[in-house]
């Protein structure tokens, strides 16, 4: 599903151009609960999907002992996350390099865990992305993502329209599942509560704890953005974010739209497509 701008700035793009430095729905204690089915310990080696500014792969490292290795497409997000390493006292087990999720820079096999935090659906293909990520993980190793995921069916005339405000590809759970399959991941475990409550989805902030959409930006942030979106897509831009966000939530506190955990096993490389 591609999206052709008609709806920009996105949500995506507004996270971006706020500045602050955002997680996903859930916060840490997905980000935890993801490490904890993945079964992470020292000495694995593990990569982070579309790392960001890092805060994922320190995170990893910090609390479970890994070697982690980072890949963003974004020079930017490289850098931080590369400072940030630095300054935590973990740029011996936390590495970041640039890279595209669609063409994993890795060779087969090279990774006990492959891991992408809410970033499989930013891209074109997103089939693409869960069959490198199966590729780079050794026989037997764990992949796990977590998406936004349609939790009712709706046309695909929605589908697409929500996509496009909201600047990734939600999936129903069946269909990450049957992606995640064809990628030659098996053994897979789904969580979706309590991940696809609407409290949950508004726990994103890294500094505090946000429990309704009103609080993910202070005014005086909200303010910045605003003025950021202004100078790039002007005044009708502002009013299409506005619109966009009033979409977003609805979507979510409508009880369409909930966000989900899949973990799975990588088949062996003669049994993968």
């Amino acid at each position: 599903m591609k999206r052709h701008g008609i709806h920009k700035p996105t949500i995506e793009d507004a996270i971006e151009l706020s500045g602050i430095e955002t997680l996903h729905p859930g916060g840490f204690a997905l980000t935890r609960r993801t490490a904890e089915l993945a079964v992470l310990r020292p000495g694995m080696h593990i990569l982070d999907v579309s790392s960001g500014r890092g805060t994922q792969a320190l995170f990893y490292a910090r609390e479970f002992g890994v070697d982690v290795t980072g890949i963003d497409i974004a020079e930017d997000m490289l850098h931080t996350a590369t400072q940030q390493a630095r300054q935590a006292g973990l740029a011996d087990r936390v590495r970041f390099r640039q890279g595209d999720s669609q063409f994993l820079p890795f060779d087969a096999d090279s990774f006990d865990v492959v891991i992408n935090e809410c970033a499989v659906g930013i891209p074109d293909d997103s089939q693409k992305v869960l069959d490198e990520m199966a590729r780079v993980t050794r026989p037997g190793g764990v992949v796990a993502i977590h998406e936004s995921t349609w939790k009712v069916p709706l046309p695909e005339d929605k589908k697409m329209e929500f996509s496009e405000r909201y600047g990734t590809t939600p999936l129903e759970a069946r269909e990450w599942v049957a992606m995640l399959t064809a990628a030659g991941v098996n053994d897979i475990v789904t969580e979706c509560e309590p991940w696809s409550n609407p409290e949950m989805f508004w726990k994103i902030r890294k500094d505090r704890d946000v429990k309704r959409p009103s609080q993910v930006l202070t005014l005086p942030e909200r303010i910045a953005t605003a003025g950021r979106v202004f100078r790039r897509h002007g005044l009708k831009g502002v009013f299409k974010l506005f619109k966009n966000e009033r979409v977003f939530y609805r979507a979510i506190l409508d009880g369409k739209l909930g966000y989900c955990l899949f973990k799975g096993i990588v088949a062996s490389a003669d049994t993968r497509h």
